[in-house]
């Protein structure tokens, strides 16, 4: 093997295996005082191995040139050997060993410029190593960039894999900052991505609010001038997909928060779509219930619902035109409280049920209230009517009403028990899910 001027000598300090894919390799500059060193990794064998000629990826001008000049003055150590399937291993253990130089950027300790980029996950899908590298890193500070204008940060654009913003929320964040006078000190920083508004169809390169969005609108509110920023480089995400993005900006949520806002099953049936649209995978699948575990540890009964509604809401995608009603909605409830009470006259009670949470007793309450208590007009009819969360819970709801029925009529012979199913879909007046 013929070696650039530059370097001294090439030392593999462990043992080489013969199915080794990739490797972990060191420069270190012994002709400076400090010995600073460079670290990398690299998916290939040496060259000696038939790999290609190699002498690192970094983009520090002045390590560079020092490599390709003539003095001598490196040693190249080889450091670690890994079948190529183990190469994010390798990504993961360089990452933390280099999270171990603070200030990378200007530490003259190293070469390196920064902590590495982290392994994208199996199948292109969110990884518990990608969650953890990322709150690690984020936490060490190494990407805060100081205070930045919050009248210019409420300009960007949020991708945050929220369902809705909650106002009560940021009320309550505003009520908190009203309360120290505007300190911010105790607040998350707001997370910005670099660089890829481009995937979300906002404007190429542009920066994007990734999280601490109802901290930031709840410090608009209090008129705060500047927060805190921490800005994740381009490169980062560059390569990974919408819902790779939006997963990562999903799971921002930290344990020492006080003000903890947490997600629920239609923030989880959000990003189930997400991950449907970017890489097919069926929200039913135990590959989708698993990344919701990962990024939101939402289990049980919140994943089976935000499965339903995932489900729900791409089949009304495929209609385009069409979007599933939510009766719980203010603007349908007050549908629905109308309905009712037009439906409850002095001989028929009426009152609503879900679908998805259908329980014989509240019927069995209503009728008994009515024929038993002081003042009840013991009226033997009862208007049912159903409302249906989600399609899943429809289908359901046709397979069993049958026996429904059976079991209220056997209940009470003497009673007339209806049940009326309230209208599913309706006009889709805005965008598709994003």
């Amino acid at each position: 093997m013929i070696l650039p001027p530059s370097i001294i000598e090439v030392k593999i300090l462990v043992d080489k295996p013969d199915n080794y894919g990739c490797y972990m390799y060191r420069f270190i500059d012994i002709k400076h005082e400090l010995e600073p060193f460079y670290l990398g990794i690299k998916k290939d064998k040496l060259p000696e191995d038939g790999g290609e000629i190699y002498w690192s990826s970094s983009e520090n001008e002045e390590f560079v040139l020092l490599v390709q000049g003539d003095e001598p003055r490196f040693i190249l150590e080889i450091l670690e050997f890994k079948p190529r399937s183990d190469y994010e291993y390798l990504q993961i253990k360089e990452n933390r060993m280099l999270l171990e130089i603070p200030n990378i950027k200007t530490n003259p300790s190293t070469y390196n410029l920064s902590y590495g980029i982290p392994p994208i996950g199996k199948n292109n899908l969110i990884d518990q190593d990608f969650i953890s590298w990322f709150r690690e890193t984020r936490k060490s500070g190494v990407w805060d960039t100081g205070k930045e204008k919050v009248s210019s940060l409420i300009l960007l654009n949020f991708i945050q894999i929220r369902d809705k913003t909650e106002s009560f929320f940021v009320k309550e964040i505003s009520y908190e900052l009203k309360e120290v006078g505007g300190n911010s000190s105790e607040m998350n920083t707001v997370l910005i991505f670099e660089g890829i508004g481009g995937k979300f169809g906002f404007e190429d390169g542009s920066d994007v609010i990734a999280g601490t969005t109802h901290g930031l609108l709840g410090a608009k509110s209090a008129k705060v001038v500047e927060l805190r920023v921490t800005r994740v480089p381009k490169e980062v995400f560059e390569d990974k997909s919408p819902y790779f993005i939006r997963a990562a900006a999903g799971n921002d949520n930290f344990d020492e928060n006080p003000l903890e806002y947490k997600p629920n099953y239609k923030d989880a049936a959000k990003l189930l779509v997400s991950l449907n649209q970017d890489h097919g995978v069926e929200p039913s699948s135990e590959l989708a219930k698993q990344q919701i575990k990962i990024v939101y540890g939402l289990k049980g009964r919140a994943i089976k619902s935000a499965v339903d509604k995932a489900t729900t809401d791409i089949t009304m995608l495929k209609k385009s035109n069409m979007t599933w009603i939510d009766w719980d909605l203010p603007r349908h409830k007050k549908t629905l409280t109308n309905l009712i009470k037009i439906n409850e006259t002095n001989s028929q009670l009426s009152m609503s049920l879900s679908s998805g949470m259908y329980d014989y007793r509240k019927i069995v309450e209503k009728l008994h209230t009515d024929n038993f208590r002081e003042g009840g007009l013991k009226r033997k009819k009862i208007k049912v009517f159903i409302k249906h969360p989600t399609e899943p819970a429809q289908d359901k709801w046709d397979l069993e009403v049958s026996d429904h029925r059976k079991f209220l009529k056997d209940m009470f012979p003497d009673y007339n028990i209806k049940f009326k199913d309230l209208d599913t879909e309706e006009k889709d007046t805005t965008k598709a899910i994003k």
